[in-house]
């Protein structure tokens, strides 16, 4: 026999009354729209953040354990389970391919039902797109700190150095690492081939102590040649390519 469970949340201590009210909830929808399923039990998670998944969490991880395929999980409000509809809809998603059906009250969601499995699917949709938009808004975002010379995701240009952290970080100029690129290029331009140009630097290392590889090397001869500019251009990059 398929077993249905209740499931809340709060975040804080001084929220402790709605735990009654959660369930009062869930177990009257349970009485009177799921009378045929055995009732597996509420499950609470007390004073848990919703950032905090909801396989995460205490109650939340036996919840995960417990319900089998063909079971069902109730609880009162969407914000109770999750943190985003971004990360509801995964957690939906593996629900659904467990097998186990939601419902949730505040929105009328019921997946074991055509309809509900179509809002379900939705939410899927947007929550893709809404991961999409901030995928494109972070990359756009770091392309404009790209082109204004500014400090953006884990890389430091050859030749310079990052100092500060955050909006306060900026480049400045490293000279110990430029005076290593300029002779780099020099050796380059004396016929030395890549390969030979880091087995002759093998053991010295960079001012950020990292040693030179084929690929530093590379952008070491592009960087002097183009007097050390903050940002390279991929095009840039590729003038080298057959050097």
């Amino acid at each position: 026999m398929a077993t249905v469970f209740g499931y809340g949340r709060h975040s804080t201590d001084k929220q402790g009354l709605t735990e009654e009210a959660q369930q009062v909830k869930v177990e009257s929808y349970i009485r009177s729209t799921l009378p045929h399923l055995a009732y597996g039990g509420w499950l609470y998670d007390s004073a848990v953040s919703g950032k905090k998944p909801l396989f995460e969490r205490p109650e939340g991880r036996n919840l995960l354990v417990l319900a089998q395929p063909g079971d069902h999980l109730v609880w009162a409000k969407l914000d109770r389970a999750f943190r985003s509809v971004v990360d509801g809809a995964s957690t939906l998603a593996m629900l659904a391919h467990k097998g186990v059906y939601v419902h949730s009250l505040d929105l009328g969601l019921d997946t074991s039902t055509a309809v509900g499995r179509c809002v379900c699917t939705v939410m899927l949709a947007f929550a893709e797109l809404e991961r999409e938009y901030a995928s494109e808004r972070t990359q756009e975002a770091l392309g404009a700190k790209k082109r204004a010379g500014l400090p953006y995701g884990g890389g430091v240009p050859i030749g310079w150095k990052k100092i500060g952290k955050g909006k306060d970080g900026r480049f400045v100029p490293d000279p110990v690492e430029r005076s290593q690129a300029i002779a780099i290029a020099e050796m380059r331009a004396e016929g030395s081939s890549q390969e030979e140009i880091v087995t002759e630097l093998r053991g010295l290392r960079r001012p950020c102590g990292r040693e030179w590889h084929r690929e530093s090397v590379r952008r070491a001869i592009l960087a002097a040649s183009l007097q050390f500019p903050k940002a390279v251009t991929e095009s840039e990059l590729q003038s080298l390519v057959a050097t």
